[in-house]
């Protein structure tokens, strides 16, 4: 059972933790190759093998909902980030922000430039 002191503190950094989000699940789609490589023996590529066939259902399960979930968490990030202004330091609101948008950018440059093909690796 938590204490009501832990869970406040919980509360109070959920909008970094929302922040970071992007992050988090950006190394689990390359921790889910690096497994591929060590189940293979070589680097996954498009169309070799296609990922649903290595058996690691649960780890790319989570992936595809995480995938699903990025706008909403940043949304909700956001919106939580906004609403205890009040009660936050100005240092901590933008270095929240400022997180928010390094991963979501740092998310999107990768999807871009797609270092090793994982991102279309993943999608094929």
């Amino acid at each position: 059972m938590t204490s009501p002191l832990s869970r406040t503190r919980l509360l109070q950094n959920a909008p970094t933790l929302f922040a970071a989000y992007p992050l988090a699940w950006l190394a689990l789609v390359y921790l889910f190759a690096a497994r591929a490589r060590f189940e293979l023996g070589h680097w996954p590529a498009p169309y070799r093998p296609d990922p649903v066939d290595l058996g690691f259902g649960i780890h790319h399960t989570s992936i595809l909902l995480g995938m699903v979930a990025i706008p909403a968490v940043t949304v909700v990030s956001l919106v939580l980030t906004v609403v205890r202004r009040q009660t936050v330091s100005r240092r901590r609101l933008w270095a929240t922000l400022g997180l928010l948008v390094v991963s979501n950018v740092i998310l999107v440059a990768l999807c871009q430039w797609d270092p090793g093909q994982v991102f279309e690796w993943f999608a094929d």
